[in-house]
C-alpha cells in the first residue's frame, strides 16, 4: 500500500472534520486592546465503529463497537484546521486489536502544515493481519509519520517511521504526536509543484466535494497528486441512524485515483443536507481489502471517549 493510499485510507473511513456540524460551535475568542475579538468556532463529533473480515470467500463475520472516530474543525479570520482521529479500541476489539490514525490539517490562506501519524501496517491478507497483532503482543509497536507543508504552489513533505516503546493506543494520541516532533526526519523531503486550485489535503478536499456544486477535487499528499470524486449521488427522503431520524440526506459514493500511478479506492458516505445537518456525515463505509470492511455510524449517545482538546493541540 502507498503512503498517499494509507492515509487517505484511514481518513476516508474517519470522515472529515470540516463536515461535521451537527452539535453548536463553541465559541473561543481572544480580546485585543481597542479591537474587536477575534472568534473562533470549534466543530465536533462522535462516531462509532464497526468491522467485518471474510475468512472465507463466502461469508462474512462482523463485530459492532469496536472503535471510535473523533472528526474536529476550529475555524478562526486567520485559519482553518481539519482534525480526525480514528482507531479501534484494544478493550473492544477482537485479540485486542491496536489499530488507529490522526490527521491535522492546518491551512492559513495559500499556506498549509499538515502531520499526521498511523500505527504501521501495511498487509494484504488476514494471515498477514494476523501476524502483525502477534508481532504487536511482543513489543514491536511502529508508527508511520507524515510531516507536510505547503507554500504558495508548492508542496514538501516526509515520511519516517519511529518505534515507540509500548502499545499506545488512540487514547494516547498526545504522547505519540511527542515521540513524533522529537524524532528528526531522517528521508528526503518529496517536493512537487502544485496545479491552481489543489487542495493541501484530503480533509480539506472531501468538505469541498461534498457541496452541491462541486463532484470532484484535486489534493495533494506526500508529493503525489489525487483526485477526489463524487460518483453517484443518491437522495434519502428520511436518513435514519441508530434508531434516531435525521432527515433528508444524501447517499453518495466516491473515488480517490491517484494521478501519479493511476491507483484507485472508493467509499460510500451518507449525509445530511438541510439545517444543522447540512454536510454532516451520518454514515460511512470503506472496504480497504476484499477481506476487510469499515463502517463509520454518527453516535450522539455517547460523548467522545478521548478529549477533543487533546486530539487539536
Amino acid at each position: 500500500m502507498t503512503a498517499g493510499r494509507a492515509a487517505a485510507l484511514v481518513a476516508a473511513v474517519a470522515l472529515a472534520g470540516g463536515v461535521v456540524r451537527a452539535q453548536p460551535p463553541v465559541v473561543a475568542s481572544g480580546p485585543t486592546a481597542g479591537q474587536p475579538a477575534p472568534i473562533a468556532t470549534i466543530e465536533r463529533h462522535h462516531y462509532s465503529i464497526a468491522a467485518r473480515i471474510r475468512p472465507l470467500l463466502f461469508f462474512w463475520i462482523g463485530r459492532s463497537g469496536v472503535g471510535d472516530a473523533i472528526a474536529t474543525r476550529r475555524v478562526s479570520p486567520e485559519e482553518t484546521t481539519y482534525t480526525l482521529l480514528i482507531g479501534s479500541d484494544p478493550e473492544r476489539a477482537p485479540r485486542r486489536i491496536n489499530r488507529w490514525g490522526y490527521i491535522r490539517e492546518d491551512i492559513r490562506g495559500a499556506d498549509a502544515q499538515l502531520i499526521g501519524l498511523m500505527t504501521q501496517s501495511d498487509e494484504d491478507s488476514l494471515e498477514e493481519a494476523e501476524a502483525n497483532v502477534t508481532k504487536q503482543s511482543q513489543g514491536e509497536h511502529p508508527f508511520k509519520i507524515i510531516r507536510a507543508t505547503v507554500s504558495g504552489h508548492q508542496a514538501e513533505s516526509v515520511v519516517t517511521s519511529i518505534d515507540a516503546p509500548q502499545n499506545y493506543s488512540f487514547r494516547q494520541v498526545q504522547e505519540v504526536l511527542e515521540l513524533a516532533r522529537r524524532e528528526p526526519p531522517r528521508a528526503k523531503p518529496r517536493v512537487i509543484r502544485l496545479p491552481p486550485g489543489t487542495r493541501p489535503g484530503f480533509l480539506a478536499a472531501l468538505t469541498d466535494v461534498m457541496r452541491p456544486s462541486t463532484d470532484r477535487v484535486e489534493y495533494v499528499y506526500h508529493g503525489r497528486i489525487y483526485e477526489l470524486r463524487r460518483t453517484e449521488t443518491r437522495a434519502v427522503h428520511d436518513a435514519r441512524v441508530l434508531g434516531t431520524s435525521y432527515g433528508p440526506a444524501v447517499a453518495a459514493d466516491f473515488t480517490v485515483t491517484s494521478q501519479y500511478d493511476g491507483e484507485q479506492f472508493r467509499f460510500s458516505m451518507t449525509f445530511g443536507t438541510t439545517g444543522r445537518l447540512a454536510q454532516v456525515p451520518l454514515t460511512v463505509s470503506y472496504r480497504p481489502r476484499w477481506w476487510m470492511e469499515v463502517n463509520l455510524t454518527l453516535d450522539e449517545r455517547t460523548g467522545a471517549p478521548v478529549s477533543s482538546e487533546g486530539a487539536e493541540r
